[in-house]
């Protein structure tokens, strides 16, 4: 029985680590059998094994923990440590995202990247300011339109009544003051809204029209230079004090690589529903027009005028402007 002795200590120093581990709750509106959730999933056991089971991940997929709003509460009364947010949250805690909701104002994920990176720590300050630990942001691609009816004009385009995240203030905002007729509704209503006939189409990036399948025959999408959608991951404060140094390093390793995978997998995943499988499915993309995308990028120039500083600050406006511009002189 002797040489049993070790393998005995073993197991009971590994069985003590893991009774004494950190619990993380995150949550996530990212459904079941999506490439999104799959990385979610990896996200979580990347930051078990480098912990060497210190911290126990329990994640919460598919919007059980509720919406954006619902898990940003849940978090402020200590039901859920994190969340890995489509984007809502991230505006509610940290400002500064709703300038990449600001439609026309970036080009290309290019662009994007490029402004993300400069305001990384600004919305750090952002996050931290209330109460949150913002690990990673990563891209999630622009919004398209799919809708009944072909788009050929922007009088077409404002006929339509178009669903949008009801979450989503910065995009509604910008919608009616372009003299569009949004219709805002959460997320799980958004499939049924169209099948009933309250809403001609949908504003949402193609990952998301396929994740919750808005598709089908006979529908129409256009690439409109709308805006491009940030998501990120938070954790509490509370939580972060929770963790060793050495904790807090796993996860804000974990967290880095998680934000790059998900912005690569989506980005492979745009360039295969918008080069293909869209169209297999039923959809027919409608190029759109030099006169229409000078019309909208316009009309959204005129809404940023109307709307001043209601949404986005001047001062967060003009130095992203001047972000691009420094951009541009290098790059286009």
């Amino acid at each position: 029985m002797r040489f049993l002795a070790p393998i005995l200590v073993v197991i009971a120093l590994s069985s003590a680590a893991h009774a004494d581990a950190v619990r993380l709750r995150f949550a996530t509106i990212a459904p079941e059998g999506t490439g999104w959730a799959r990385e979610v999933k990896a996200f979580a056991r990347e930051i078990e094994t480098a912990s060497n089971g210190r911290i126990a991940m329990h994640v919460y997929l598919g919007g059980i923990a509720g919406d954006d709003t619902e898990m940003g509460q849940r978090m402020r009364r200590d039901q859920l440590d994190g969340a890995l947010s489509a984007g809502m949250l991230c505006q509610d805690v940290a400002p500064g995202f709703s300038i990449f909701r600001v439609p026309g104002l970036m080009q290309d994920r290019a662009e994007q990247g490029y402004v993300q990176t400069r305001l990384l720590p600004t919305l750090r300050e952002e996050a931290h300011a209330h109460g949150m630990i913002l690990l990673t942001t990563g891209s999630l691609g622009s919004d398209v339109v799919l809708s009944r009816v072909p788009i050929d004009s922007l009088e077409t385009l404002k006929k339509l009544h178009l669903w949008i995240w009801d979450l989503d203030r910065t995009s509604v905002a910008f919608a009616r003051a372009m003299g569009m007729h949004p219709v805002a509704l959460p997320v799980g209503e958004a499939g049924k809204a169209y099948e009933e006939g309250k809403t001609d189409g949908f504003v949402a990036i193609p990952s998301a029209i396929f994740g919750f399948q808005w598709f089908s025959q006979r529908i129409y999408l256009s690439q409109l230079p709308f805006a491009p959608l940030q998501g990120c991951a938070l954790v509490t404060a509370t939580a972060w004090d929770r963790l060793t140094p050495d904790l807090r390093d796993v996860v804000e390793t974990a967290s880095v690589k998680f934000g790059l995978r998900i912005a690569e997998a989506t980005r492979e995943q745009d360039e295969e529903l918008l080069g293909g499988l869209f169209a297999r499915q039923g959809v027919r993309s409608v190029p759109v027009p030099p006169l229409l995308r000078a019309q909208f990028l316009d009309a959204a120039h005129a809404a940023r005028d109307r709307l001043g500083a209601q949404l986005v600050s001047q001062e967060l406006l003009l130095k992203v402007q001047s972000f691009l511009a420094d951009y541009r002189s290098v790059h286009h």
